[in-house]
């Protein structure tokens, strides 16, 4: 190993290691400085541990007022007794924790001032409870847009105060008075149970007032939560020097090389008798092909593409439309027009100008997230570009999929951030290797519908374009306007170069050409159940026209519209207080739906979820989106606006009846797999789990336990978080496991899928790999032959292996007797040739 490079290495860790502590602090401080501790990692942390034996103390002290025992009931009794004394709970250390200036040892609050808040934070969630109770289609409306929205807890309390005089309802009922004394209260019982607050009196005279300070136990607490929670905060480098090898040696303490950077498991949040089943399992060489994978995906040396790089951020801090990248800065609105001056407020055209505004503002508020993602991608690009080779540390989740540890910058990050990463060490392309990377330029440019020859075709035709590009990136800005605008660009500099000279064949590349799968969930439940209709529409037939399952929903979705349009029915509009008021004629719905058009980018999300325990209500939340994201990309609205929504429904319902004439097997094997967690869940087995084997071995352990908390959502401050108490944790919840396992059954096989591929391509001598769970990639050259390593690698699963049989010779010993004879049966095998995969090249395309 390169001595100097180690020693970059063990700086890196280092440094890593003091920009956590500082990233840390620096949040910490600004929540504490602007009232808002509860919301930080640590402060939402300190009053997990809180909440329940808080929530005790208030229960005793409603108990004892109720039964006379404290004597006269108070007026804070009055006022909370029928509160849940776990919502009360929550509000109230919100309040405490928000004001005391427990971080750094912040300036005293007055007892006053405190208690106050606390007692108008639950003054107002007692409010919107009963204008829920009144009026609660149109509270769920709000409540839907704030959590959508994300609106601060002013914003909110703002809004809900405009629609509280609408509804000609006083937004006040309590005094000041009132919540001072349901805030004394509720601070008496948590001093009284804790012991970590202390009311002082300070000043003299006039100025003497009750201040509450954080007690020494509590500062103590804090600190030690800090120092625990600095931990879990940890920043995470790519390497300079290949990962260690996940062995059975290694299996706790991660691939980095110091004790600077926090160790971690192979199995992200195992617990520890999984890990000793996991020891074992490595120990005797069960595990090889998974630890195979994971140590080569590591082992890709990777290097970050400077030209990319230095074209991104270009066009980034210009604020140039570019696929997903978000602006820089804030956009503004154009100024009032002049003819909106001396209007009142209500006027149409003043209404119109602020909804205008206020849409600019919500986009502000919503890309900060992405603007603060897209900065560090680039700070760690930058700062890993120096280096001809880095590496990126993996883990598993539970289920087994491969996630890279560094974040910010890896090759699993959206579109603007896998452009700027190529692999460190090029191969010449040869005469597959031109073809591939010709059909990679046609993928990412949008054209990845195209059969296989047309790509290959439009990236030959389009070597013009790439050397525009190539030459001026900052000025020719065609390659914004492609689907990948980041990764067009690195093939744009790549093709121009490959064809620079007489012999493009020769041509030493570095870019990864990645191959997608066709919904690689439908692929996997068509798989286990030789399911012929539905592998036929992800491409798992021997066939050489490429098939789109979404496409296919779209066509039987527009057949049932249809199929509406001589119907007398239609649906009934009601007010706010569920009365019918009209109806809208299916037959009008229908036709706007087919005149606006039934696509795939309608039915993509709905379809792609289905195998993932997919509902209604996501189907419908997707069709919502679709539709917005159309219209927002200027097609006609298809509807008058105050039915819009009616319309989106309509749709929905007609995606969602539409799916299953389709996607056959998944609904069958999905509602047998939840039928048999949900008998496991009331077996209440000694194992207190689920659990099944990958055909690799990988070992899944899942478990959704009943808690003694209800989680209870509040209108503006989120929801009370389930605390984990051991004595209460003993009972699996049989909901949450049915609702759970199907996804993650499904995820395991993806998981142990590229686990397979990657292992079986490393034994054929393929070395760098970019995976991100269903798509994978390697060097131009090489995807030829990794392509049927990838149906090859999947044919072997499911040829070997009887997945549902495993799945329920495992599940079958943890139901218990009196529950067998509800155990249904396993969903019978249809007539797909798994074999036919092997001639589709579309399958992974």
């Amino acid at each position: 190993m390169n001595d100097h490079l180690y020693l970059e290495e063990l700086q890196l860790e280092e440094d890593a290691r003091g920009l956590t502590i500082q990233r840390f602090h620096k949040e910490h401080l600004k929540g504490t400085l602007e009232e808002t501790f509860s919301e930080t990692f640590l402060g939402s942390h300190i009053i997990r541990n809180y909440l329940m034996p808080f929530t005790s103390g208030i229960t005793r002290f409603l108990d004892d007022a109720n039964s006379g025992r404290a004597g006269k009931k108070t007026t804070a009794y009055k006022l909370i007794g029928e509160i849940d004394p776990a919502l009360c709970a929550f509000l109230a250390l919100k309040a405490i924790f928000n004001k005391i200036g427990v971080y750094h040892e912040g300036k005293p609050c007055g007892l006053t001032s405190l208690a106050i808040y606390a007692g108008g934070l639950i003054h107002d969630e007692l409010r919107l409870r009963e204008f829920d109770e009144e009026h609660h289609k149109w509270s769920q409306r709000i409540h839907d847009d704030f959590n959508k929205r994300e609106l601060p807890r002013h914003k909110r309390e703002e809004y809900m105060q405009k629609v509280f005089s609408k509804a000609n309802l006083e937004w006040a009922i309590w005094t000041k008075s009132d919540m001072l004394l349901v805030g004394l209260a509720l601070l008496n019982v948590f001093k009284e149970v804790t012991g970590d607050i202390e009311v002082e009196t300070t000043g003299s005279g006039k100025a003497k007032r009750d201040v509450v300070k954080a007690s020494p136990g509590l500062l103590l607490t804090v600190e030690k939560n800090s120092g625990l929670c600095e931990a879990l905060f940890t920043t995470y480098y790519p390497t300079v020097i290949p990962p260690k090898d996940w062995s059975v040696d290694t299996l706790n303490v991660g691939g980095y090389h110091t004790h600077h950077v926090s160790p971690y498991p192979l199995v992200k949040g195992s617990k520890k008798a999984y890990r000793e089943i996991l020891k074992e399992l490595v120990a005797t060489n069960v595990l090889d092909r998974v630890l195979g994978a994971v140590n080569a995906l590591q082992r890709t040396r990777w290097q970050v593409n400077v030209r990319v790089l230095d074209a991104i951020e270009h066009v980034y801090n210009r604020n140039i439309p570019c696929g997903g990248l978000p602006r820089a800065n804030n956009r503004k609105p154009d100024p009032a027009p002049r003819n909106l001056e001396g209007l009142e407020a209500d006027h149409p055209a003043v209404k119109e100008y602020r909804a205008y505004c206020f849409g600019i503002h919500e986009h502000n508020r919503r890309v900060v997230g992405k603007r603060v993602m897209a900065a560090r991608s680039f700070q760690i690009a930058r700062k890993m570009s120096k280096y001809d080779t880095i590496y990126f540390p993996h883990d598993l989740d539970s289920r087994g999929r491969a996630y890279p540890k560094p974040s910010g910058l890896n090759p699993q990050g959206p579109d603007y951030v896998k452009g700027l990463l190529q692999f460190a060490t090029g191969k010449p392309l040869g005469r597959d290797g031109l073809k591939w990377l010709a059909i990679h330029g046609a993928n990412c440019f949008g054209k990845d519908k195209l059969l296989m020859h047309e790509r290959a075709d439009w990236g030959k035709d389009n070597l013009d374009l790439a050397r525009r590009v190539a030459a001026d990136p900052r000025h020719n800005l065609e390659w914004t306007k492609s689907d990948n605008p980041c990764q067009f660009l690195a093939w744009c500099f790549d093709w121009a170069e490959a064809h620079a000279g007489p012999f493009p064949e020769q041509h030493v590349s570095k870019l990864h050409v990645d191959l997608d799968a066709t919904c690689s969930g439908l692929q996997h439940f068509s798989a286990m159940l030789r399911d012929k209709v539905g592998g036929f529409h992800v491409n798992m037939t021997p066939n050489q026209q490429r098939q789109d399952v979404y496409g296919a929903v779209a066509k039987v979705t527009e057949r049932l519209m249809r199929e509406d349009f001589s119907s007398n029915e239609g649906v009934e509009i009601k007010d706010k207080e569920g009365k019918v008021v009209s109806s809208i004629p299916f037959a009008n719905l229908s036709r706007a739906w087919v005149n606006f058009g039934i696509d795939r980018s309608i039915t993509k999300r709905p379809v792609m979820v289905k195998p993932y325990s997919g509902t209604r209500t996501s189907c419908g939340q997707y069709v919502v989106e679709a539709v917005d994201e159309k219209i927002g990309e200027g097609a006609a609205m298809p509807f008058p606006k105050e039915d819009l929504w009616t319309f989106k429904m309509y749709g929905a319902d007609k995606v969602w009846k539409a799916i299953p004439e389709v996607v056959i097997a998944a609904d069958g094997a999905m509602k047998w797999l939840m039928t048999m967690s949900r008998l496991v869940g009331k077996s209440q087995p000694v194992e207190k789990r689920i659990e099944w084997k990958t055909p690799l071995g990988f070992p899944v352990h899942q478990y959704k336990f009943d808690t003694t908390s209800r989680r209870v959502k509040t209108f503006f401050d989120g929801k009370i978080i389930k605390p984990r108490l051991s004595e209460d944790l003993d009972t699996l919840d049989p909901r949450q496991m049915a609702s759970s396992v199907p996804p993650s059954f499904v995820h395991s096989l993806d998981g142990c899928h590229l686990h397979a591929t990657v292992s079986k391509a490393a034994e054929q001598g393929i070395t760098d790999f970019a995976a991100v769970h269903d798509s994978f990639g390697v060097h131009a050259c090489d995807v030829e032959r990794f392509s049927l390593i990838i149906r090859e690698a999947f044919v072997e699963m499911y040829e070997t292996h009887d997945v549902l049989s495993e799945f329920y010779e495992t599940a079958e010993q943890l139901i218990s007797d009196e529950l067998k004879e509800d155990i249904p049966p396993i969903p019978p095998m249809g007539s797909l040739d798994l074999k036919g995969i092997l001639s589709n090249p579309f399958f992974f395309s």
